[in-house]
């Protein structure tokens, strides 16, 4: 999992007139390696704080289809690769697979935290 922080162009100039060494501004490349995580010095995790609480900087992650789950409107939803779909609400614990062609492939009621990765699996397998 790759992890980076958005900033705008802007918002690197800025960095890098807030940061100086030998009384210079830090490179652009110095700001773009921190907030890639390539560096993890002192200097670099400074950057990052600043670049998220002062100029608008939002984490990121790249992470592949089906590893991790979108948590919105008190659903959890997974999508993956081969177009298959797990809803799970948290309300009320109802569970929905869905297969590549927008079919119920499954459905489950109370789910258990244990059950998460057969469920996954199942997905997958479609």
């Amino acid at each position: 999992m790759k992890k980076y922080i958005s900033v705008s162009k802007e918002g690197i100039l800025k960095l890098q007139k807030a940061f100086r060494i030998d009384g210079k501004p830090i490179g652009e490349r110095c700001v773009r390696n921190a907030l890639a995580y390539r560096q993890n010095n002192d200097l670099a995790k400074k950057i990052r704080f600043v670049a998220l609480k002062q100029h608008g900087g939002c984490t990121y992650y790249n992470l592949k289809e089906g590893e991790f789950f979108f948590d919105s409107d008190g659903c959890w939803h997974a999508v993956y690769p081969n177009r298959a779909e797990i809803y799970l609400d948290k309300q009320t614990g109802e569970g929905t697979v869905y297969g590549p062609k927008g079919e119920v492939a499954a459905r489950y009621e109370h789910v258990m935290m244990s059950q998460i990765d057969d469920i996954k699996r199942m997905a997958e397998a479609l």
